[in-house]
């Protein structure tokens, strides 16, 4: 009963009389003539009578997670949410990738999910394990036709999905993006996506998008619910350009250090998608954005040369020893300054910017090794001494840990 007359608050319907016996299977209410079509459209939306599987009323509401994406990050948060699912109210229903898709509405098993990523790992695609055969748009279609409750979509893909999300938004998903590609786009697109979640009553979380599992974006929200005001957001925000920058600050050689990025995950399998800095750059507009900076996309500086850039993938791989001397040459004239060679982001809201950089060795930036991240917000309060965040910044586990604590967020709000 408390489920059916939320619902008509929420409508603003009236309820004028009740009675019930003394089964909660049934209930009888009482309300004016004008506002019996909205009373019935408010009932059936709150069971979902309209949708396969309707009508259920379960003893706490759970959030039914549709992954859109099943690679490294993909399949580590299925194992994160499954491994869960004993004491959680979140479970996996769906999964989705290019050949098409695995959806059950009583969730997908952690066996279940093991043997789908097994076979990922083996590079069968999910229409061959079980799955059907379909389009993103035709998956979510079908998987909004049932009951699912709370769903939330999660963008785990490197694709252009902004028109999949606005029809995510309309059948009432929420969304959580580890995808950058939706929010930094045109001005206009970023803010079509946040008008038309707005329109549809939904939320979006996307804290995975710049420090992969470090709270950044968490962060800047709270330093302005608290009265702070963030004047500008520097760091290093690529844990592949951090990998392979203090790597050759070592000795190593730059190709040596970018195999060993994409050995290890942290770079794509072209690294050229990482060394063009437009991933970096990705991040430093997202970072702008929340800043209130309404300009146009950055452009990065990007660390592979022009005459490299646009050759097949196997020819770049073969050809990128030949970069190693120039990029020795840069180390050594750096070191003899002082210095080492990091890859830099600063954010204001008046401009973004994208570069290689020169910063002393014994400086926080200077210091960092590996995949870490270092992300300083300068504010009124942290104006003299910015406020620093710094952890890993790459890798399936620790994305999908930033992820977790998205959904989670969703789940208990």
């Amino acid at each position: 009963s408390a489920r059916v007359f939320s619902a008509l608050a929420a409508g603003g319907v009236n309820v004028i009389a009740i009675a019930q016996g003394s089964s909660e299977l049934n209930i009888s209410f009482v309300v004016e003539g004008g506002q019996t079509a909205e009373a019935a459209r408010r009932v059936h939306a709150a069971f979902q009578l309209s949708k396969i599987g309707g009508g259920r009323s379960p003893e706490a509401p759970r959030t039914d997670v549709v992954l859109l994406g099943f690679g490294r990050v993909g399949r580590a948060l299925a194992d994160q949410l499954a491994a869960r699912n004993g004491g959680s109210r979140v479970r996996v229903v769906a999964a989705l990738d290019r050949s098409g898709y695995v959806f059950d509405p009583r969730g997908l098993s952690r066996q279940r999910l093991l043997r789908l990523a097994q076979g990922k790992d083996q590079g069968a695609l999910l229409a061959a394990l079980g799955g059907r055969k379909a389009g993103a748009a035709e998956a979510l279609a079908f998987i909004a036709s049932h009951a699912v409750s709370r769903p939330t979509l999660v963008d785990v893909t490197a694709e252009e999905t902004a028109d999949l999300l606005h029809l995510a938004l309309g059948q009432g998903f929420d969304l959580v993006l580890a995808n950058k590609k939706p929010l930094a786009g045109s001005g206009q697109s970023y803010q079509a996506l946040l008008a038309a979640a707005a329109a549809a009553g939904r939320r979006i979380r996307y804290e995975a998008t710049v420090g992969a599992g470090l709270p950044i974006i968490d962060t800047h929200l709270k330093l302005v619910e608290s009265g702070d005001r963030v004047l500008r957001i520097d760091g290093c925000v690529s844990g592949t350009l951090g990998y392979v920058l203090s790597s050759v600050s070592e000795g190593k050689p730059f190709s040596g250090a970018v195999g060993e990025a994409v050995d290890k995950g942290y770079a794509e399998p072209d690294p050229r998608e990482d060394l063009s800095g437009r991933d970096a750059a990705r991040k430093g507009l997202i970072l702008a954005r929340l800043l209130g900076y309404a300009g146009s996309p950055p452009a990065a500086e990007d660390l592979v040369p022009p005459a490299l850039r646009r050759v097949p993938l196997p020819d770049f791989l073969r050809r990128i020893s030949s970069l190693d001397e120039e990029w020795r040459s840069r180390v050594a004239r750096a070191a003899a300054r002082g210095h080492v060679l990091r890859y830099v982001v600063s954010a204001t809201s008046r401009g973004v910017r994208a570069h290689l950089a020169e910063v002393p060795a014994d400086s926080p930036i200077g210091a960092l090794r590996g995949t870490r991240n270092l992300v300083s917000f300068t504010t009124r309060r942290y104006r003299a001494e910015p406020l620093v965040i710094t952890g890993p910044g790459a890798g399936a586990q620790v994305t999908a840990a930033g992820i977790l604590n998205d959904i989670q967020y969703l789940a208990a709000t």
